[in-house]
């Protein structure tokens, strides 16, 4: 078979040995070997000719692929940054529109009342403390809480609303309840006026994290100490959360608490004797001077009240 010498392009490796093989197998198929130089019209065949003519077809082919490839991969890239601007659009938004934080705090002896950006609304017992954003972004509406509050939340299915208090969460799509989560104290207490809510205490070292849902009248109280739950059904929900109308209204409640809601109540430190802290207190003090109630207190509990230097110490020989 005749040689050809064949033109060299500036092209990789891979497709110039391509080109030839495809270009041998054409002429091959030809058997121009057994041609003369020139035909019968005088006219000279030129071989590097027409291997350039083929070589060009197929290098028009190849970029047409080349190009194709290259905009698939560009397709991909950009459906790809979509997707990920769209998962991490409230991230995005977050950095470039930053959401303000507030705070509002109720100082011991007031009750404050505020409505959230979703219509919330929330009455912060004394002593407490509320951290929230000014407005909501994003499937979650979530805020802090430091003391007492009862919380009146606007219904939203597509954003749940969450309460943070230390290791235990509340989590509610729309309801009302009271939760009470003083820094001092060694217990989370969550109590569900209407509605259905979740409270889900964090893990540690000796138990796994747990939730528990609660529905109207059931109440649930977490111990910081052992992350342990205790659920009640049966509560008076309606007479537990009097306090938001300034009322002082206490039913079978331990004198730990009792004590620990008057010293809120009237900014004021009383110690106990560890004897009494299992009394369990009934009373209705609305309305009453600390001393008025400190008197009632020292009668349930068979004892007395001194008081020393802005203290006082609540003694006796229990219930």
């Amino acid at each position: 078979m005749r040689k050809f010498n064949f033109r060299k392009k500036q092209v990789s490796a891979k497709d110039q040995s391509l080109q030839e093989e495809i270009v041998n197998q054409y002429f091959d198929e030809l058997d121009l070997g057994n041609l003369p130089e020139t035909n019968n019209h005088g006219v000279e065949f030129n071989s590097d000719k027409v291997y350039s003519r083929i070589a060009d077809q197929i290098d028009g082919g190849s970029k047409i692929k080349t190009l194709t490839k290259q905009w698939l991969v560009a397709a991909s890239l950009l459906a790809g940054l979509c997707l990920s601007a769209y998962l991490y659009r409230n991230d995005i938004l977050n950095y470039v529109s930053p959401i303000a934080t507030k705070q509002i705090t109720a100082a011991n002896g007031k009750i404050v009342t505020i409505t959230l950006a979703d219509g919330t609304k929330i009455w912060l017992n004394g002593g407490s403390k509320l951290t929230y954003p000014d407005k909501f972004r994003g499937d979650r509406r979530e805020i802090t809480l430091a003391g007492e509050a009862f919380l009146d939340v606007a219904h939203d299915d597509h954003q749940s609303f969450i309460i943070h208090t230390g290791a235990v969460r509340t989590q509610v799509l729309g309801t009302s309840f009271n939760i009470k989560a003083y820094p001092e104290d060694h217990f989370v207490k969550v109590d569900v006026l209407s509605g259905k809510v979740g409270v889900i205490a964090a893990a540690n070292n000796a138990k796994k994290s747990q939730t528990v849902f609660l529905t109207p009248a059931q109440e649930v109280i977490f111990n910081k100490d052992n992350n342990q739950a205790i659920k009640t059904e049966m509560v008076d929900v309606d007479v537990l959360v009097r306090w938001k109308s300034g009322d002082l209204v206490f039913k079978r409640m331990p004198l730990p608490e009792v004590i620990n809601t008057i010293e809120h109540r009237f900014n004021v430190k009383i110690d106990v004797d560890i004897n009494l802290v299992r009394c369990s207190i009934t009373a209705d003090l609305t309305n009453k001077s600390l001393e008025t109630v400190m008197k009632v207190l020292s009668k349930i509990v068979k004892g007395k009240a001194i008081q020393d230097k802005g203290r006082y110490r609540l003694k006796g020989k229990g219930c």
